[in-house]
């Protein structure tokens, strides 16, 4: 699957949207059941997270016979924001390792330091 980028207002409306999701399917008797939310062409970032592909468009047919577009949330737009954690996960990872090999190499460099003082004084 295509990882997707987001930037900050686009993160915080799919947020929104994924909240409204859980508090529509806590209330509702189908629990986990997912939300289709109307589709808005005047909608800016609702058609950029649409072409990003955390949004889908799907058609819903009414009772009248009429085709109603509606979106819903892709796959990709629910597991951007655990592999956006895995990936600060792994990154503050490499920080504490680079932390610590810095360091060792300056207690290293310290204990030469010393080392060759007390070799000088003694020669």
């Amino acid at each position: 699957m295509a990882q997707i980028h987001l930037n900050i207002q686009q993160e915080m409306e799919l947020i929104r949207l994924i909240e409204f999701e859980r508090a529509k399917s806590a209330t509702a008797e189908g629990q986990g059941r997912r939300c289709a939310f109307p589709l808005k062409p005047d909608d800016p970032l609702q058609a950029e997270l649409i072409s990003l592909g955390a949004l889908a468009v799907a058609t819903q047919t009414l009772p009248d016979g009429r085709a109603n577009p509606i979106v819903a949330i892709t796959s990709a737009g629910y597991t951007f924001f655990t592999e956006k954690a895995r990936r600060e996960r792994e990154l503050r990872r490499q920080q504490r390792r680079d932390y610590l090999l810095v360091l060792i190499s300056g207690a290293f460099a310290m204990l030469c330091t010393v080392i060759g003082f007390l070799v000088g004084r003694m020669a």
